[in-house]
């Protein structure tokens, strides 16, 4: 995999400094004026060869390097020029998260590395597996449910649940008998996955996130003065599909957090749109306005949680379950998508306090920084 960084479009004949909420132009700009000439002529190849593939896309924005998805997600925002875009977010999140890479040294991408640091440092996290494969089986047997992830992907990609079935196991709608389901496990976790004991949601959740923990996606950064500080919220939601997982790249919901701690506007991707929920898909429950349990115990768990793992990570995006047994820390994202926090408040980032830090880091970068930031970066594992 390759970190690219193409300069969209508008910035390459934009005149004057970006304005205070434009965070792709203070991050494309600062990159061209720091680029050597060999590097500026590799950012223009990249530029002309995405706006290519951009021009063939239906409805896409090519003159600020949205594809068609990123303009279904932003159809309602208010100041386009404060989204900060996807072509700029990994690039970008490489310059303010340093210890991003390599990827095996990542406590926010090595989940197995995850664990282990949750573990050390007390932090409340689902009961993982850190044994050896000769003691898999026992772990397992004591196991009521039980989820198995890539260790290195994203976005739900890969995950399974194994439920415990009489004798046997259930997964994926196929019934399993107990030494299947070990073999299947053990054969996973050889590949490298991990495996962790399934968490109940919380029971005043549970029929508004079927078929998954719903979690509470809590934005943190160091600011200023050097303090961590929770800037945004996103609750996610299962729609009741067969992936056990809550990602809105997986069809799943998102929902804005009001300041009374309430789900507020719901929103879900339907084919290539996005449309806004009144009701739950599955269970026809009201969305809105429904109480959000351990709401300040989850974010001050994301707080702990960036102490714990500040080091080479100023911006966070920590996925908080909301469970039974109170909240549980389920990872934290190094290179947290805007898109959700985007869709669910109508602004751009540029436009909140999340967006200002960023901001604010970006612009005390030092010039070799910079300089160091190619046009093509190879994602060392």
């Amino acid at each position: 995999m390759l970190t690219l960084r193409a300069l969209p479009p508008r910035r390459l004949f934009a005149r004057g400094r970006p304005s205070a909420t434009d965070l792709s132009a203070l991050y494309f700009d600062s990159l061209w004026r720091h680029w050597s000439p060999g590097h500026r002529a590799i950012g223009l190849g990249l530029s002309a060869a995405a706006t290519a593939r951009l021009l063939g896309a239906p409805r896409s924005d090519w003159w600020r390097g949205w594809d068609a998805a990123e303009q279904a997600l932003l159809a309602g925002a208010r100041d386009a020029d404060a989204h900060l875009a996807m072509a700029a977010r990994k690039g970008l999140h490489r310059l303010i998260n340093p210890g991003a890479y390599p990827l095996s040294a990542n406590p926010l991408k090595n989940k197995r590395l995850f664990a282990e640091r949750c573990r050390a440092a007390g932090l409340p996290a689902p009961e993982t597996f850190l044994g050896d494969d000769g003691a898999l089986g026992s772990w397992i047997a004591s196991q009521t449910a039980v989820i198995v992830k890539p260790n290195y992907a994203s976005k739900g990609v890969g995950v399974v649940a194994y439920q415990r079935a009489g004798d046997g196991w259930r997964s994926g709608g196929r019934a399993l008998s107990h030494g299947e389901a070990l073999a299947a496990l053990a054969a996973a976790w050889r590949a490298g996955a991990v495996a962790q004991a399934a968490c109940a949601p919380h029971p005043r959740l549970a029929h508004l996130s079927p078929g998954a923990l719903p979690t509470l996606r809590v934005m943190t950064a160091v600011n200023e003065c050097g303090a961590v500080e929770a800037c945004d919220r996103v609750l996610r939601l299962s729609a009741g599909g067969p992936r056990p997982v809550d990602n809105f790249n997986a069809g799943n919901i998102v929902a804005s957090v009001t300041a009374d701690g309430r789900i507020g506007r719901g929103f879900r991707r339907a084919g290539a749109e996005v449309v806004e929920l009144a009701r739950h898909p599955a269970s026809g429950e009201a969305l809105a306005g429904q109480p959000i349990p351990d709401l300040d115990a989850a974010v001050a768990l994301a707080i702990r949680a960036h102490e714990a793992f500040r080091d080479g990570f100023v911006v966070v995006g920590w996925d908080v379950g909301l469970a039974d047994g109170g909240p549980t820390l389920i990872e934290g994202n190094w290179n947290p998508g805007a898109d959700i926090l985007q869709l669910v408040s109508g602004r751009g980032l540029g436009d909140s306090r999340l967006g200002e830090l960023y901001a604010w880091r970006l612009r005390r970068l030092p010039a070799e920084t910079w300089a160091r930031a190619a046009p093509i970066e190879r994602d060392r594992r």
